[in-house]
């Protein structure tokens, strides 16, 4: 397993604060867990929207 980017055993530190900042970087506020909480109901709401669409084109009647 290779390290984390923001591991100190990674790399020496050269910021005396850098220690302190670690912790914005991993578990729940890491990069990945950040993007993924953004748009908490978009992925319900566009299988939704997709479902909707193939009904309407399958089931639906052509009113003109």
């Amino acid at each position: 397993m290779r390290p984390s980017r923001y591991s100190l055993a990674a790399t020496p530190l050269k910021d005396p604060w850098e220690k302190r900042e670690v912790w914005r970087y991993t578990g729940q506020f890491s990069r990945y867990n950040r993007l993924k909480g953004m748009f908490p109901g978009f992925g319900v709401g566009a299988t939704a929207f997709v479902l909707y669409c193939m009904y309407e084109q399958l089931v639906g009647t052509n009113g003109h």
